[in-house]
């Protein structure tokens, strides 16, 4: 199990256990959706899933150490 820690300060998601990091990726990235700013190389606008698939951040550990610099958060592996 896995928790977010959020660097911010606001505790923001830190009461919420996950599996995997997969659903942490997928969380963070719905999360962030909509204030995330992101462009492809002829600054067009991109969600954060195209923008994902344009710049070939395509695993989740890449999809992850993305999110959790975009937003200062880090995660840590929790018992039950």
């Amino acid at each position: 199990m896995y928790k977010i820690i959020d660097l911010q300060g606001m505790g923001t998601h830190e009461e919420e256990r996950f599996k995997t990091k997969r659903e942490i990726a997928e969380h963070l990235t719905n999360y962030h959706n909509i204030d995330f700013i992101g462009t492809d190389d002829k600054d067009n606008e991109l969600s954060i899933e195209e923008y994902f698939k344009f710049w070939k951040i395509n695993t989740v550990e890449k999809q992850l150490e993305y999110l959790l610099q975009y937003g200062d958060w880090s995660i840590s592996r929790v018992r039950r």
